[in-house]
């Protein structure tokens, strides 16, 4: 995976958890979209760019609250 491919699917990704928090949709939900991408990129992807990817997983999780 390029660099632009990692930045552009970063965007998105905190794209839609913005927009999902902005709707106000529960916290688990916004949990629960970020537990699907991680499967999938654990599933389909191996070594950096799956790293990279759940990193990404990781860095948005980290502003969304656990305990609501």
């Amino acid at each position: 995976m390029g660099f632009l491919t990692i930045s552009a699917i970063g965007v998105v990704m905190g794209a839609i958890v913005d927009s999902m928090r902005a709707a106000q949709l529960p916290n688990e939900a916004v949990h629960h979209f970020l537990d699907q991408l991680e499967d999938g990129f654990s599933q389909v992807l191996y070594g950096e760019p799956q790293t990279l990817m759940l990193g990404l997983v990781f860095v948005l999780r980290r502003d969304v609250a656990s305990n609501d």
